[in-house]
């Protein structure tokens, strides 16, 4: 248990009470609505065989006192600002304490599809209108923000809180930190994204237009795939766009042209003619969203920008067979699809929830982050913070340290956890789970019908900041997904851990992973969907089978679902089931 001095008095930090870690710090909530963000020291365990980064937290320590002391005080109330430094056992300074926002996500969330669907275009509005104040604010202050990314900003209750000020820049204290999603390439070398010159204002709007344009279309400027064009991020180097014809732009992303000419000039200006200076303020303002009644895209212009093209239509209602595959379109709503299993499909209206035969199952908003599960006629909703899993019917959660499950006689207690830092999923013959503390995972099975846990999983270390974890079930195996954040850089992870504990097979950042969110495992495979079809992988994650030809149907942000007649794929408005021929059976 950590132990840090704060105002004369000693404050012991239980892992129970962490809430967040990322690559230079852990939070704790501390009570009385304060946070306190406790730097890693170089023998943290997430440093471990790394004396690069070991130097770097010597460095940290030794430094960020004075900065800590001489932070500015005039800053906007939406500055998560340091309100009093914590101190070590030698008098060094180890981090500080903050207020907590509580409820809050992360701007990276509002980028996503998935998370979105709660979630109106006209809220991006005064979330983003709230943000221009902030930093025009922070900047008359003569502070630069510096590291300004889609991870230090949260979102809560309609309002922008920018978090990690300790990285600010100002007076003699510059900020070294960047994020090459978001750093400015007129303050790095030519050819590399490698900071080389100090921050300044200008590159704070560059950030903040980056993070405007990927959360109104669900790309980064500078995202999607130029044939033979190497990484996104490099591209910024040669200002290439979405707006270049020759780059595929990811299918969940919505069409740039849904952006009225003003603000789509203003876009260009700054990434391909490498204009700069404050955001024009009325670009938000005049903002108006509509939904076209005729082809259900939501757009900001004063006509569909879809149904003005030549020879544009409605959506088809059609059985289509592609090569080896049937695609039979099952379901085409004005709705928002929020879940599918095998048993069906459950769809979001005007405030009901209604499963594939169209009972009512739920009611309420649709709320962001809630997980829906679907099994037979059985319909659950989860919220985004709950630690709770189900399987064949039955439940399963964490409450107080312990995990719990329905049984025969009444709920039964079969294992002890970290309170509060546990994550679990349960399949039809086992389980699986993991809490991580100052740095430690402990990874678990758990058997469907016996008590214990068997803690003996050696997942690959998880350093930096968990952004999200999935698992899937198959045959005796358990795939799990993971999207990690350190240093500015996001990762994505697949291990496979069989029922016997041990570790099959481990890859980070598969091109197929984009699509691991909605994945689902049948039999020894799991099955991903992603912008170029289906891919299928085994237990040794080795020889991925890709079936071009179900390209049409899906893209990356679709969920599957395997039935006994193929693969049900559900993408916002419409569910398909896909039926593959023998020969080419997946």
């Amino acid at each position: 248990m950590n132990e840090v001095m704060l105002g004369g008095r000693r404050l012991r930090l239980a892992p129970s009470a962490l809430i967040g870690s990322g690559g230079e710090a852990d939070v704790y909530d501390i009570g009385s609505g304060l946070a306190l963000k406790l730097y890693k020291g170089p023998d943290h365990p997430d440093y471990r065989g790394l004396p690069d980064e070991q130097r770097a937290a010597r460095e940290r320590l030794a430094t960020r006192g004075q900065k800590l002391r001489e932070f500015p005080r005039a800053l906007p109330p939406r500055v998560v600002a340091p309100l009093e430094v914590a101190l070590d056992r030698k008098g060094q300074a180890a981090g500080y304490t903050m207020k907590l926002i509580g409820d809050a996500e992360p701007l990276l969330r509002w980028a996503e599809p998935a998370f979105r669907r709660a979630i109106p275009p006209a809220a991006l509005t005064p979330l983003f209108t709230d943000l221009l104040a902030t930093v025009a604010r922070v900047h008359e202050a003569g502070v630069v923000i510096g590291d300004f990314n889609d991870l230090n900003v949260l979102a809560a209750g309609g309002l922008a809180h920018l978090i990690d000020a300790d990285s600010f820049q100002f007076g003699p204290h510059p900020c070294l930190a960047y994020t090459e999603r978001f750093v400015d390439p007129l303050c790095c070398e030519p050819n590399a994204l490698r900071l080389t010159a100090c921050h300044t204002s200008a590159s704070d709007w560059y950030a903040f237009e980056t993070l405007l344009f990927q959360c109104l279309l669900y790309v980064h400027p500078y995202g999607g795939v130029l044939p033979g064009g190497g990484r996104p991020c490099d591209r910024a180097l040669q200002r290439v766009t979405i707006f270049d014809p020759r780059v595929k732009v990811p299918k969940a992303a919505l069409p740039w042209k849904v952006l009225p000419d003003d603000l789509l000039q203003r876009f260009h200006e700054t990434f391909v003619q490498d204009r700069r200076g404050p955001f024009p303020r009325p670009l938000l303002d005049d903002l108006r969203w509509t939904r076209c009644a005729a082809c259900g895209l939501t757009h900001a212009r004063a006509a569909c920008p879809a149904c003005a093209l030549p020879g544009a239509a409605g959506k088809k209602r059609v059985v289509t067979v592609r090569g080896a595959v049937t695609a039979t379109r099952l379901l085409d709503t004005d709705g928002e699809v929020v879940a599918v299993s095998p048993d069906g499909w459950l769809v979001y209206e005007g405030g009901e929830f209604r499963r594939e035969d169209g009972t009512v199952a739920l009611r309420g908003p649709l709320r962001p982050g809630t997980r829906y599960f679907l099994h037979g006629k059985q319909t659950m909703a989860v919220g985004k913070d709950e630690a709770v899993a189900f399987a064949g019917g039955r439940s399963y959660w964490e409450r107080d340290g312990a995990l719990w499950r329905e049984g025969a006689h009444g709920d039964e207690r079969f294992g002890e956890v970290l309170a509060g830092q546990t994550r679990l999923w349960a399949g039809p013959e086992f389980g699986f789970g993991f809490y991580r503390a100052g740095g430690v995972s402990v990874a678990f099975l758990f058997d469907a019908h016996r008590r214990g846990l068997a803690d003996g999983v050696q997942l690959p270390a998880m350093r930096g900041r968990l952004l999200h974890a999935d698992c899937k079930f198959g045959a005796g195996l358990a795939w799990l997904t993971l999207e990690l954040e350190r240093g500015g850089t996001l990762t994505r992870r697949l291990v496979v851990v069989g029922k016997d504990g041990a570790v099959k097979a481990s890859i980070d950042d598969a091109p197929w992973l984009e699509g691991a969110r909605g994945a689902c495992a049948a039999g020894a495979h799991l099955f991903i969907p992603t912008d170029r079809g289906i891919v299928r992988v085994t237990e040794t994650l080795c020889g991925a089978v890709e079936y071009s030809e179900t390209e049409p149907f899906v893209d990356a942000s679709t969920r599957l679902a395997a039935g006994a007649g193929g693969l049900m794929a559900a993408n916002r408005r419409e569910v398909v089931k896909l039926e593959v021929k023998q020969e080419a059976r997946i």
